[in-house]
């Protein structure tokens, strides 16, 4: 996995100049990229279709949630290069004098995260069409590992679309604990703390509503990151609409926009992810050990019914 993490982070790095703003500050965003949106849009999707193949062998391999974290991974790094918003705050300097941008800007990040969630929702739809037909053709024997002969429900833990009542209780259940952890935790727009942050909540919040909402269909769970970064910015909007440009500025240095509102979308939309798979892992390697404990248990109880008998 280590080779695929940094063969995907080599099929981003190429564009990640024509990503950047026009004067090179900090704040990734495809909607202030300075080639324009469509053709950043378009760069990131030639850049990503070969980590996208790299994930796909890679979740074909194993675990159906590795390519995720791998091609999360990837971006991850990616992001940590781009910096913190405050470049992309210090740009509305550049507004016409008094021109509203508190709510421009945040819903540019809306629809960013529209961008970013269709972007996920193709990946899944991938793994979830054709990984087993690479396992079969294209994977060899000894790469394949296989988790379904110790906890069933690992094969199928696997992103479904399917509008089902649980699956979707837990993405809004991770959400909500993860946008609450961020809230208090992320305190300052530095990077580091930002991606630390991000990644801490939603390991804890999938793990807790993996635990608490068992499902196989985690792609409701998958998608939480880019939920909560959708509707921080919602929030922002509807706090700081009216806000000038300079008045933005004086917001942002006096810390009254605060919490999730730090993130960039490419933050949610890696290290969200990556949080979250790591938290379904823990989740699977706990059913994994129960499972394992309920066989050696029926068995024992098993071996003493026949010693009775």
């Amino acid at each position: 996995m280590v080779a695929a993490i940094v063969l995907s982070t080599l099929c981003w790095l190429p564009v990640l100049d024509f990503l950047r703003a026009a004067d090179g500050s900090s704040g990734l965003s495809l909607m202030d990229a300075r080639v324009g949106v469509f053709w950043a849009c378009g760069l990131l999707f030639l850049a990503g279709l070969p980590a996208l193949l790299t994930g796909l062998y890679v979740s074909a391999s194993g675990n159906p949630l590795s390519g995720v974290y791998t091609i999360g991974f990837s971006l991850m790094i990616l992001s940590g290069l781009g910096g913190s918003m405050t470049g992309l705050i210090a740009r509305q300097a550049e507004r016409l004098n008094g021109e509203p941008s508190g709510g421009s800007i945040f819903m540019q990040l809306e629809i960013e995260m529209v961008i970013w969630a269709l972007a996920w929702c193709l990946m899944m739809f991938l793994v979830r069409k054709y990984r087993v037909w690479i396992r079969n053709n294209l994977v060899p024997s000894r790469l394949k590992t296989n988790f379904a002969k110790d906890v069933p429900i690992e094969e199928e833990d696997t992103p479904r679309f399917a509008i089902q009542i649980r699956p979707a209780m837990a993405g809004l259940l991770c959400a909500a604990i993860a946008w609450v952890l961020c809230r208090f935790i992320m305190q300052t727009p530095n990077t580091g703390q930002v991606i630390g942050t991000i990644l801490l909540s939603f390991t804890i919040a999938g793990l807790t509503a993996r635990l608490a909402l068992p499902t196989g269909n985690v792609v409701f769970l998958l998608l939480s990151p880019l939920l909560v970064g959708f509707a921080s910015y919602a929030l922002a909007a509807v706090l700081h609409g009216s806000a000038s440009a300079d008045d933005l500025i004086l917001l942002w240095q006096r810390g009254q926009i605060v919490g999730p509102m730090y993130a960039m979308p490419i933050h949610w939309a890696s290290t969200g992810l990556i949080g979250v798979s790591v938290g379904i892992g823990m989740a699977q390697a706990i059913d994994r050990v129960r499972v394992a404990e309920s066989a050696q248990a029926e068995q024992a109880q098993g071996d003493t019914s026949d010693t009775v008998a």
